[in-house]
């Protein structure tokens, strides 16, 4: 399973998100939005927006904001 966290570093709720998946041992990639041009169009492409935190779950399942329940759906079905 591949999750990935686009956001930047002062995001709070990227933070959320981060420590979120640490809690329950998930490994994850972080996509700082604001450092990579790449990235920012690659968040603007899943999700059709520039708003973050959007976690992906194997790059076919997204999640925006911090959503413990969706988050946890996700999990559960990769």
């Amino acid at each position: 399973m591949k999750v990935t966290v686009f956001g930047f570093e002062s995001c709070p709720w990227c933070t959320k998100v981060k420590n979120y998946l640490k809690a329950r041992g998930v490994e994850y990639e972080v996509r700082d939005v604001e450092l990579s041009d790449e990235a920012a169009a690659e968040l603007e492409k899943i999700s059709g927006d520039n708003v973050v935190p959007v976690t992906t779950i194997d790059g076919k399942n997204y999640v925006v904001g911090f959503d413990k329940k969706k988050i946890d759906e996700l999990l559960a079905t990769a």
